[in-house]
C-alpha cells in the first residue's frame, strides 16, 4: 500500500474504533486537513472508501457538519459523484435532526455480529443474526483477513460468525468472531 492509501486505513479504524484514536473530534480536525492537503492526490478506490467509511461515521458526530463541507469540496479525483451524492444525503440527515432537536452524537455505525451463509470467489452472503437480514455478494477483505475467512468457512461444518460494521447498506468486514 502507499503511505496515502495507509493513512486512509488510519482514519478508517480510528473512526470504527479499532485503531489508535485522539478522539473524534481531533479526528475529525485531522481529516480536514489532510483532506486539504492532499485534493490535489488520486486516491485509489479502496482509499476513497476507506475515507467515505470513516466520514459517514463521523458525519453523525456534533463536529461533523465541517467534514461533510470540507470533503464536498474536494474534486472528482478524491471522491465520485456517487459518494458525493451519499455525503448530500448526510447533510440533509443532519439538518432534519438539527431542526427536530434530537440530534445525537452517538455514531450510527457499530461492530454488528453476521453469520457467513455461503462464499465464492471473493464475496460472501451473510446474515445479520439480530434481524435476520441477508446480505449478498458482500466483498470479503483483501490479504489475509478474507484468505481466512475463506478458509475457515471451507473447513468448518459449523457456522462461521464475522464482525463487520453497516453503514448505509454498505458492509466492511473486519475481524471473525471467535
Amino acid at each position: 500500500m502507499s503511505g496515502l492509501e495507509d493513512r486512509c486505513a488510519q482514519f478508517h479504524d480510528a473512526a470504527i474504533g479499532s485503531g489508535k484514536s485522539k478522539g473524534a473530534a481531533k479526528e475529525i480536525a485531522t481529516l480536514r486537513k489532510f483532506l486539504y492537503r492532499n485534493q490535489t492526490q488520486r486516491f485509489s478506490d479502496k482509499a476513497s472508501a476507506r475515507l467515505i467509511d470513516a466520514i459517514a461515521i463521523y458525519a453523525h458526530h456534533e463536529d461533523g457538519e465541517g467534514l461533510l463541507d470540507d470533503a464536498l469540496k474536494m474534486p472528482f479525483t478524491v471522491f465520485s459523484t456517487k459518494q458525493k451524492s451519499k455525503m448530500l444525503k448526510w447533510i440533509e440527515e443532519r439538518k432534519k435532526q438539527d431542526s427536530n432537536g434530537d440530534y445525537t452524537t452517538a455514531s450510527k455505525s457499530k461492530l454488528i455480529s453476521f453469520s457467513v451463509i455461503d462464499v465464492q470467489d471473493n464475496k460472501a452472503s451473510l446474515m445479520n443474526e439480530e434481524t435476520g437480514e441477508s446480505y449478498e455478494d458482500v466483498f470479503l477483505p483483501e490479504g489475509g483477513l478474507g484468505d481466512a475467512i475463506q478458509k475457515a468457512f471451507a473447513a468448518s461444518d459449523e457456522a462461521l460468525d464475522v464482525l463487520a460494521t453497516l453503514v448505509d447498506e454498505r458492509i466492511t468486514i473486519h475481524d471473525i468472531k471467535r
